[in-house]
């Protein structure tokens, strides 16, 4: 499945796009001043938990999350295929 899908397919089972994830992950504290601050398996918790997602859409908006970041721990297949899938920078 592309990136795009992916995204498209989130938002039309919760209502929410990735950017308003990202902000409620602002809001929470795990992304601070454009870097990711909490812990993989306590923002799936969250996730997983409080936003109702699945384990793999949930792993979908961390993988988000760190695209926007730039966070070193993105591997190089990871972005190729987001940005090959309809990823693309919101700055």
């Amino acid at each position: 499945m592309s990136f795009k899908a992916y995204a498209q397919n989130i938002q039309t089972k919760t209502g929410k796009t990735l950017d308003e994830y990202y902000k409620l992950a602002e809001k929470k504290g795990f992304i601070v001043n454009g870097k990711i601050e909490a812990p993989h398996a306590e923002i799936l918790s969250w996730l997983k938990g409080d936003m109702a997602l699945g384990h793999v859409y949930a792993n979908f908006v961390i993988t988000y999350f760190k695209l926007r970041t730039h966070d070193a721990k993105v591997t190089e297949n990871m972005k190729n295929w987001a940005y090959e899938t309809g990823y693309e920078d919101s700055e």
